[in-house]
């Protein structure tokens, strides 16, 4: 773990609020029923999961009823929201199949996980990080064309080529070609170029 002071759930509550998850009171309250889980959040923006969080010390069968009775509720207020678990710690392949008949069981294996580890178990529930462009395609054109020009008076041509860069390179190569062969031909005798 990367501070001691941190607890496994209190890990996992923490990239969840990182992810956009909204942190709910204790005891989960739903349809009037009091749900004693040990930690749970709800999605806001592009998600709408329900994420329940328990570590290994909650005994199965304790976890399996509070699930099913979490269920029904959920079924009495016409809850459309999915509800996932986390668990943390030891599970058996026994234990998370009774688990996933009323849950999505996402488990985080170590009983003191780092926050990759947390990260890793639970990608699913958070917002995908893309790469920058600069990675996928290279530089930012804008930033390689003024690095390219160089500092200097702000010329047509300069300036044409920053806006061509806004584009993406193929428009800044065509803007230098546009710019090259206007050059050809205003210089060659008569204004035309040789075939």
């Amino acid at each position: 773990m990367t501070d001691p002071q941190t607890t496994p759930l209190e890990l996992v509550m923490t990239v969840l609020e990182r992810g956009g998850y909204q942190r709910l009171p204790k005891p989960l309250t739903v349809a009037g029923m009091k749900f004693d889980f040990e930690a749970a959040a709800r999605g806001t923006q592009r998600s709408h999961d329900l994420v329940l969080v328990t570590t290994d010390r909650l005994p199965t069968l304790r976890l399996q009823r509070l699930l099913a009775g979490l269920a029904r509720s959920l079924d009495l207020a016409q809850s459309r929201r999915p509800v996932t678990l986390v668990i943390v710690g030891d599970l058996s392949a026994i234990d998370r199949n009774e688990l996933e008949r009323h849950a999505r069981v996402l488990h985080v294996e170590s009983a003191d996980p780092s926050q990759a580890e947390v990260e890793r178990a639970i990608a699913i529930l958070l917002p995908l990080d893309l790469p920058a462009a600069a990675i996928m395609h290279g530089s930012d054109p804008v930033n390689e064309v003024l690095a390219t020009l160089g500092p200097g008076p702000d010329t047509t041509e300069h300036i044409t080529l920053v806006r061509a860069a806004t584009g993406g390179a193929d428009e800044v190569r065509e803007a230098l070609r546009n710019y090259v062969n206007a050059g050809v031909v205003e210089t060659s005798p008569g204004g035309a170029l040789d075939d």
